[in-house]
Order: C-alpha cells, then structure tokens, then sequence
C-alpha cells in the first residue's frame, strides 16, 4: 500500500549556469510517497509523524531561506534527492516529489533507479 503526505515551504532560489534567472520565490509543495503494509493498527505510517520529522530535519532548514546559501543548484530535482536522503532514516519512502509551481515538478524514487 502507498501513503502519503504534503508539506509545503517558502522558499527563494536563483538559476545560474546553462540556465540564468534573479532570485525568485516559490510556495514548494513536497509529497512524500511511502510504500508498506499497515501495520496492526491500520497505519503505513503516522501522518503526524511525518509531518513533525520533516519540520525538525527538512523544514527548519529551508522554510523562508534562500536555497542558493544550502544548494549549488537549488532546482527541484536536487531538493527532492536531497529530502529524499534527510527522511529514508525514518519512513519506507517510496519517492519524493517537489512541486515549484502546480505545472512544474520533479520526483525522485531514490538511489539505485533507472531512469529511462
């Protein structure tokens, strides 16, 4: 079975390299997908879980910052690996997705997956 919860952030970033854009806002919103059999009391995970843990190891250090002093390239596709990395200590994760914009995200389904 597969849970998951949102999260959303504030958060500015930049674009340099192949790509330059100013410093830029975003309202990111994070869904973390996880993957397991409930356990004797219904749960894949604790949802409230979930939400405390990604405050006290993702969130306190991004919310309302500028990802360019964490990230050398701040896109989604880091940000989601980079969650990723921070919450597979406490959840079965299944992926990470990272929404800039509601037309615009990137999901990471961890290390070792092809990706064609």
């Amino acid at each position: 079975m597969r849970v998951s919860r949102e999260i959303e952030f504030k958060a500015v970033h930049s674009h340099h390299g192949m790509m330059t854009e100013p410093q830029h806002g975003h309202n990111y919103r994070v869904v973390i997908c996880m993957e397991g059999e409930p356990n004797e009391e219904g749960f894949v995970c604790d949802f409230r879980a979930v939400k405390r843990i990604f405050k006290n190891v993702v969130l306190d250090g991004v919310e309302e910052t500028s990802l360019d002093l964490i990230f050398e390239y701040p896109t989604a596709e880091v940000i989601a690996s980079w969650i990723w990395h921070k919450l597979t200590p406490f959840f079965p994760l299944y992926s990470v997705e990272v929404k800039e914009k509601t037309n615009s995200w990137a999901i990471y389904y961890g290390p070792g997956v092809q990706y064609s």
